[in-house]
């Protein structure tokens, strides 16, 4: 007759064991893509400083969206969240008019003159795929791009 005293080692290192195993089975937590690895291209910004200079900067002088509290409030949040905001509230009269497009070029544009780097991939014009990257504004970035 087995006596239940030795039972739990046995049960304790078949337990840890399975956990172990589960663990090394798991799937590697999903990377994390910030705003510094290059998420829209620099044709992007380009035609997104078009457009804010013909329609945003009625409103939005050069420099409003570099400004330290623009920095503090979006600096960490999902890129989602800032693609929402512009592209349900702006243009101020005639929110949502653009095209998801040019929405999205603006986003690059206002990433560009906060530092952020252009890449090889466009950004994507939809708030699903903005839901996996991070805004990542490096300190000091706007003086550096000259805005």
């Amino acid at each position: 007759m087995v006596r239940a005293s030795h039972l739990f080692p046995v049960a304790f290192l078949t337990l840890a064991g399975v956990v172990a195993s589960a663990a090394a089975q798991a799937p590697p937590p999903p990377k994390v893509v910030t705003t510094s690895s290059g998420v829209y291209t620099a044709g992007q910004a380009a035609r997104g400083e078009q457009t804010y200079m013909n329609i945003c900067v009625a409103c939005h002088p050069s420099g409003t969206y570099t400004a330290p509290a623009f920095r503090e409030k979006w600096n960490g949040a999902p890129l989602s969240q800032l693609f929402g905001f512009i592209s349900t509230t702006m243009p101020k009269e005639q929110p949502g008019t653009l095209e998801p497009d040019e929405y999205a070029e603006v986003v690059a544009y206002l990433l560009k003159i906060n530092g952020a780097p252009a890449g090889k991939t466009a950004l994507p014009p939809d708030v699903g795929p903005l839901k996996k990257i991070r805004i990542a504004m490096p300190a000091g970035a706007s003086k550096a791009a000259g805005h």
